[in-house]
Order: C-alpha cells, then structure tokens, then sequence
C-alpha cells in the first residue's frame, strides 16, 4: 500500500536525490561559478544520481512485493554510499597539493547522508511489515 510510513521515507529520500540535480555539493573557490561540482555538473555525478533517482522511484511502487522493494533500498543505499565515495574522491583529487586552495563543501553536502537515512528507516520499516505479515500467517 502507497499509505505505509515506509512510502514517506522512500519519497524524502527521492527529494533528496532530486535535490541533488539543482545544488552543488561543493565550489572550488573560483569566483565565475564555473567551480561548482555536483550532480549537474559533473557527468559521472549526474549518472550515478540518476540511476539513484530511478532505483529509488521503481522501490516505491513495489509495495506489493516486499522482499524485492527491501533489495531495492539495499541497492540505493549502497549507491548514495558510492555517490558520497566519490564526491570524496573528487575533492581529494581537486584540492591535491594546493595549500591555499578555497574550496568550500556546500550544505547540500548533507543530502546524500540524509538519503541514506531515510533509506535506512525504509529498510526497518519494510522488515517490520514483513514480520507482521509473517505473525499474520502463523495465527491462521
């Protein structure tokens, strides 16, 4: 049912990705803007959040078969880990060996960490409508 508790987390953490389309996740401190790494920007951020995007959308409507909605949110969460891996990877690269280099990490730096939170709480959230299925099966 699109009315579970789990639904609200899958479609905050598909805002979350969305948002990560529209907002950099950091400016390498150049003054034209043109520094601005994110998921717009950079082309292997935009497929990997797509991909994200589109995973965390199909897990929405699998509300009938949740065994495969939980693998689902095993697979998004491990890629909103990826996608923080290699924004770290990234910013390791850009500022390596410059001292005075003015980089600045953006709020929305918090978004892929908040998706992987309410991905988290989905995946508790589904195992614990599993069990109560499970509970309903043994009482008949």
């Amino acid at each position: 049912m699109l009315q579970r508790i789990q639904t609200i987390y899958l479609v905050a953490g598909l805002v979350c990705t969305g948002l990560l389309f529209y907002f950099p996740v950091w400016n390498s401190g150049d003054i034209t803007g043109m520094g601005s790494y994110g998921a717009g920007s950079h082309l292997v951020l935009f497929l990997l959040t797509s991909l994200l995007g589109t995973i965390q959308l199909i897990s929405i409507f699998l509300f009938r078969k949740r065994q495969l909605q939980l693998t689902f949110c095993w697979i998004a969460l491990l890629m909103a880990l990826c996608y923080i891996s290699l924004v770290l990877i990234l910013y390791m690269q850009e500022n390596q060996g410059l001292v005075n280099f003015t980089s600045g990490i953006q709020w929305s730096a918090i978004l892929p960490i908040l998706i992987i939170l309410f991905k988290y709480t989905a995946i508790r959230n589904i195992n614990k409508d599993e069990e109560l299925i499970r509970s309903m099966n043994r009482l008949r």
